[in-house]
């Protein structure tokens, strides 16, 4: 992975760029920010980069792309390049998952992604169904055997820890005295989306680097790059995007998920609005039977789509950004609601994704929410305050 091929974060990659020409590379640093903005990718090719032969690298500012270092970075099999992400068990790793089980599958994401995924996504490719995944203790143990080896072919030995707030508590106080104390010429590279909720004794120990949002204009490019679109449609998917790349991916691919997500959550108002008992029965169960993450995404959209329809009520429709079709609904729905209703849907969506979260029974959790949005949807706005 080429720093040029990383979409944005200019000021980032010069960087950290400067760290490596002033020897000064700090070996535990964390990776922060949204979906999409490139995190994982400039790891990668952060590593590539400190470890790439060249000697005019420095004044290229990237890799040289054809070194053999480079080459094997280029496939992911670099033998000093390590990745510990989340894992849980499935059909073929049954017991004691590691990461190492799942490698070719990561590989195979990383390279047909562009290096831009996630969480649900990686779910989704190991086939977990609807187990917790995590960083678990047998992968803190390997982590640690890893580093204490010399290192093989490169100057630095390079440990990607993709989704570190992943990291089960158990196992956290092993990684703390390696992080802190790494071996000589080590470099730890934490990847996470949520630094809240990374565990204090780990996140202490590390130099963070922000990620913002990518600037519409890139991500605008990028769209009309990768696909045959113009420039009015990559720009409107550039503002829906807003600073994701990843988001514009989905939005560029026949089955976008999110829009999967929305149709199925229009239904389900419509369900609920009538309400239709035996569809919402029907909906529940079936709706029950999706893995856990893939219900979060499809509850988080829905309050995603609240959040727009009581804006609607105070704002212009040209200040949110959302996609034509959906605003079509959006206007229709946004009269349901309103300031009397919003703490309460807030509050049951986010109750609802906290039971899924601990493995409550789906079904019943969403049959509950169900009825509680039913009664909710006849609330009507109440009058401000004079």
């Amino acid at each position: 992975m080429l720093f040029s091929e990383i979409k944005g974060q200019q000021i980032i990659k010069e960087r950290l760029i400067q760290t490596v020409r002033e020897s000064r590379v700090s070996h535990a640093q964390l990776f922060y920010g949204g979906e999409g903005r490139g995190k994982l990718a400039m790891a990668i090719a952060y590593a590539q980069f400190i470890n790439c032969r060249d000697p005019e690298k420095l004044e290229r500012k990237d890799s040289c792309g054809k070194c053999p270092s480079c080459i094997k970075y280029n496939k992911l099999i670099h033998p000093d390049l390590h990745f510990v992400f989340p894992v849980a068990p499935n059909k073929e790793v049954k017991e004691k998952p590691m990461s190492r089980d799942f490698m070719a599958a990561w590989r195979e994401m990383l390279i047909g992604n562009q290096y831009y995924v996630s969480l649900n996504e990686w779910y989704d490719k190991i086939d977990i169904e609807r187990k917790q995944a995590g960083i678990n203790v047998y992968d803190c143990n390997q982590i640690i055997k890893t580093l204490n080896y010399t290192s093989y072919e490169s100057e630095f030995k390079v440990m990607i820890i993709w989704m570190v707030e992943k990291l089960n508590y158990q196992a956290a106080p092993k990684l703390l005295k390696i992080i802190e104390e790494p071996p000589d010429k080590t470099l730890f590279l934490l990847i996470a989306e949520n630094p809240d909720n990374i565990i204090s004794t780990i996140l202490s120990r590390t130099q963070p680097v922000k990620f913002p949002k990518i600037e519409e204009n890139i991500i605008t490019a990028a769209c009309r790059e990768r696909e045959e679109i113009n420039r009015e449609e990559a720009a409107e998917i550039a503002r829906i995007a807003n600073g994701n790349y990843k988001e514009a991916l989905r939005l560029m691919s026949r089955d976008d998920e999110r829009n999967e997500h929305f149709e199925q959550f229009v239904n389900w108002m419509r369900m609920c609005y009538t309400p239709d008992t035996l569809k919402i029965l029907d909906f529940s169960e079936e709706m029950g039977k999706q893995s856990r993450e893939h219900i979060k995404e499809f509850l988080q959209t829905g309050m995603e789509v609240l959040r727009h329809c009581l804006l609607l009520n105070y704002i212009p429709a040209g200040n949110i950004k959302v996609r034509k079709a959906e605003m079509a609904f959006m206007k229709k729905f946004a009269p349901f609601v309103n300031n009397a209703n919003i703490e309460s849907f807030s509050g049951e969506f986010n109750r609802a994704i906290y039971h899924i979260e601990r493995n409550a029974n789906a079904g019943l959790v969403l049959l509950d929410l169900s009825l509680t949005v039913a009664k909710l949807l006849k609330i009507k706005a109440s009058a401000p305050a004079t």
